[in-house]
């Protein structure tokens, strides 16, 4: 499943909606979803497909009285303790991680430890997106879990040619899939 999410925490509220509508846009003419970070706001604005929270967003249940039932809802894990306390039933995929340290994140978390990914998968019901410092030279480390989605934030930004390091990045998932 391609998954596009925009995340744009330094933005003003004018600006972030106004990319958010021209993506949503974007995505739905070559039919892939987008999910806006953080603010169910402006994913309901921006007639998005879906929205992603965080730990320390609005609660899942609100998020969704604003963004709808039928749109797609994720959630960031950073540990099994937040896994327990989600309720999986009003959300439709995780995101569980770090599993390396994130170029894109300022408050870096400690990587998760091998026994803390198999205890929270053990516990998921959902689908599984593996999260933070993700590239093409480390995601055997994370496909070992038989993790079928990986987000990538960094190794396409940074990256001399964007779109060569996604199908790079696609053609490692083809070998869980």
């Amino acid at each position: 499943m391609d998954l596009i999410q925009l995340r744009a925490k330094d933005s003003n509220d004018f600006d972030f909606l106004s990319l958010a509508k021209k993506l949503s846009r974007l995505f739905k003419k070559a039919k892939k979803s987008f999910i806006v970070n953080d603010r169910p706001d402006i994913a309901y604005l921006a007639e998005a497909d879906g929205l992603h929270l965080g730990q320390s967003d609005i609660p899942v249940n609100e998020a969704k009285k604003i963004i709808g039932e039928e749109k797609v809802l994720g959630k960031t894990i950073h540990c099994l303790k937040e896994l327990i306390n989600t309720n999986q039933n009003q959300i439709d995929y995780l995101g569980i991680g770090p599993f390396f340290a994130s170029k894109t994140k300022k408050n870096n978390r400690n990587p998760l430890k091998n026994n803390e990914i198999k205890q929270m998968l053990a516990k998921s019901k959902k689908v599984i997106f593996a999260i933070g410092g993700i590239t093409r030279y480390n995601i055997d480390s994370v496909l070992k879990y038989n993790i079928k989605n990986v987000a990538v934030s960094s190794a396409v930004l940074l990256s001399p040619n964007p779109g060569q390091e996604i199908k790079e990045i696609k053609k490692c998932l083809k070998k869980v899939s």
